[in-house]
């Protein structure tokens, strides 16, 4: 393989600057070793409503089988309307809304209006039981409607169903129901509603605090409610002052897609002024605690959404649980306190084993995750070394482009020091790790070509044994490996801050990190082994290109080759989160989570079963000098398996050490299972041999 002597120093001196930032994240991310289980208030009554129980005995329950905390939920007038503890109704008189009820919870409306109202708004009694807000048109905010159609079922017109914005706006919490919990010792968060058309800022967020100082004993958790922050993008500043004078954890809550956290207006700057303080929140949305029962073992009874409780804690940097009772698909909910207790024992015990993570409680609470933030100069570095990457591999494809590629490596560098100093190193900084994922996955690849090609030229191991053969494959493979994982040295050196670690930033470019190296080892394979039988390298690409499309290509072979490409394809839509409506067999959600109980972390599919196999058989092939008419499809399958490295660490809100072991963990795995296939196919062979012998 052709290796530039200068690309070589400037990649391993830039490759140990990334260590030290490497190891500085592994330090940030060691102490994030707690988790808090929150569970709805509302949630409780519900249940304690269907049990015809207490809602604080069924609180008590919930805590001895594993939940830390409950969320109480700001009151509304929409709350209020379906709360069985109040009879309010809302009714509507041209712009002006109407409150029927008791005088009492009346006035605990108007005064909760009046406290935290933006602009004078005229409200008055019409009589003891009958409230009035003053509307105005801009109040409205409209859903649905109704078709109405007359006798013969003509369309005549609509009706428009309205509600007044004052139906949503936050008017505190109820004073007993926090004595009542406080007086049990049941630790609660209090969760804000916030509606900036018609809530003051700075009113709302000091009586929020004013309810904390109150009534929460040891303030922990600050979960937004709907799509606002407390105070609104407006009044991000004094909410970043309050909550470092209180010390409360704010929380992100992650997308129901779980690709990133639900972008609230405002909630970037809020973590850039308290240094990202923050902590992250997994919903069990609807589709969640449809998992209850999957009818398949080791799926029964809340096992599967218990599981992805798992995945979102080990693998996602989350340490809030929002829990909601089991329930079968469309189904009551679940009334047995031993099962829940059986699933929290379970989850506990595989968190404590693998990765040393424990609920709070017994002295333990939620805390953050050290700030972390990556200098200029690493970064630049890091983006060097990608640069010298890429001219490694543009070296091996381009022959005689010396002057071009130390051209390109002069402007990259002076490129990048000027872009440092300007506002848009940011940009560039997450265009290089784009980069990154595939100069060295395309790098990894282009060694195994060379590779390839050594073995088929000089004979190496030609004489060698089949297992002997398997060896050094295994080898080349571990090598390879490395190769690509060095990379990862950079991507995380490049997006080396907690914004990313907390995904309120996330890497960009999934699928082109996984479809652009494909692209370049086929360049890589014209230019170094070429599609003519014997590497005929006198011969164009296009004589290649003819040698290769009029050879004989057996049954099986061209079996193997349909099957692969229908690997690679299956691989490509399953990546990412992108909706392709292609869902997990039940085989593979069974062997999923087996994976995940038997190791620390889940091996990839595309790794074991394609990605790494193919380089085996690869090498094994070339080894044997047979079987060339397949090589560019492993030749493919193999670069699959390497952007699945990068594509691994370019997650970054997953710990670098958790995907270093995945890697590991998909190494060991994808050599063991390659080889027991290699075995039972020498096994065959050796039968038939002999019995022809015969």
């Amino acid at each position: 393989m052709k290796l530039n002597k200068i690309y070589v120093v400037i990649l391993l001196l830039t490759i140990v600057s990334s260590m030290f930032v490497v190891y500085k994240r592994t330090v940030v991310e060691s102490p994030y070793k707690t988790y808090e289980t929150v569970m709805d208030y509302e949630d409780v009554k519900n249940f304690a409503d269907a049990t015809e129980s207490d809602p604080i005995d069924v609180a008590k329950d919930f805590m001895d089988v594993g939940v830390n905390s409950f969320a109480i939920n700001e009151n509304t007038i929409s709350s209020l309307k379906i709360n069985q503890n109040y009879d309010i109704s809302v009714n509507y008189h041209g712009l002006d809304m109407y409150i029927t009820g008791d005088k009492s919870i009346l006035n605990y409306i108007k005064n909760g209006i009046a406290d935290v109202a933006s602009r004078q708004r005229n409200l008055y009694f019409k009589d003891d039981n009958t409230l009035v807000i003053e509307g105005r048109l801009s109040d409205f905010s409209y859903g649905s409607y109704d078709i109405l159609r007359d006798y013969s079922a003509k369309r005549i017109g609509q009706d428009r169903k309205v509600q007044s914005i004052f139906e949503n706006v936050g008017l505190g919490f109820t004073d007993s129901e926090l004595e009542k919990l406080k007086a049990n010792d049941i630790p609660f968060n209090l969760r804000p509603v916030y509606t900036e058309l018609v809530q003051d800022s700075k009113k709302t967020i000091d009586r929020y605090f004013a309810y904390v100082r109150e009534f929460v004993k040891n303030p922990s958790l600050l979960i937004f409610s709907g799509r606002e922050l407390l105070g609104g993008e407006k009044g991000v500043d004094y909410l970043a002052q309050k909550i470092k004078e209180t010390d409360i954890i704010p929380v992100t809550i992650e997308t129901s897609e779980q690709d990133g956290n639900t972008d609230l207006p405002g909630i970037k700057k809020l973590a850039k002024l308290i240094n990202y303080k923050f902590t992250r929140l997994f919903s069990t949305f609807t589709y969640i605690q449809d998992r209850y029962d999957y009818k398949i073992p080791g799926h029964h009874n809340g096992q599967e959404i218990m599981n992805s409780y798992y995945r979102a804690i080990t693998e996602r940097n989350i340490r809030v649980i929002y829990f909601k009772v089991f329930r079968p698909k469309n189904g009551a909910v679940i009334t047995d306190m031993n099962l829940y207790k059986v699933r929290f024992d379970e989850l506990n015990a595989r968190l404590a084993g693998y990765h040393g993570i424990y609920p709070v409680g017994k002295g333990l609470s939620v805390n953050t995750m050290p700030y972390m933030e990556t200098g200029k100069l690493m970064q630049m570095l890091a983006m060097i070394g990608v640069i010298a990457s890429g001219l490694i591999v543009f070296d091996n494809i381009f022959k005689n482009t010396t002057k071009f590629q130390y051209s390109i490596l002069i402007l990259g560098i002076l490129g990048v020091v000027a872009v440092s100093r300007t506002s848009q190193f940011r940009t560039l900084n997450v265009l290089f790790g784009l980069i990154s994922t595939i100069t060295f996955s395309s790098l990894a690849v282009t060694v195994l070509l060379n590779e390839v090609k050594k073995a088929e030229i000089i004979k190496r191991h030609f004489e060698d044994g089949t297992f002997i053969q398997f060896l050094h494959a295994s080898k080349v493979l571990f090598y390879v490996m490395c190769i690509s994982l060095c990379g990862t040295l950079f991507l995380a050196t490049l997006y080396g801050n907690s914004e990313y670690m907390l995904e309120f930033s996330k890497f960009s470019g999934v699928k082109i990190s996984q479809l652009t190296p494909l692209i370049i080892i086929v360049l890589s394979y014209l230019s170094i082994i070429g599609f003519s039988k014997y590497y005929d390298k006198n011969k164009s690409m296009m004589e290649q290109v003819k040698l290769f499309s009029g050879s004989y290509i057996k049954v099986w072979q061209a079996a193997i080759v349909f099957i692969m490409l229908a690997a690679l394809a299956m691989m490509l839509l399953r990546s990412g989160h992108s909706n392709t409506n292609v869902e997990p067999s039940s085989t593979e959600i069974l062997m999923r989570n087996v994976f995940e109980f038997v190791f620390p972390a889940r091996p990839r599919n595309k790794a074991i079963y394609v990605g790494y196999p193919a380089l085996l058989a690869m090498m094994m092939f070339a080894y044997k000098n047979k079987y060339k008419v397949i090589y560019p499809i492993l030749a493919l399958a193999a670069t699959i398996g390497q952007t699945d490295i990068l594509n691994t660490f370019s997650h970054i809100r997953t710990p670098y050490i958790l995907s270093l072991k995945r890697v590991a963990i998909e190494y060991v795995f994808a050599v063991l299972l390659t080889f027991v296939v290699v075995l039972i196919v020498h096994l065959i062979y050796t039968f038939y041999r002999k019995r022809n012998l015969k």
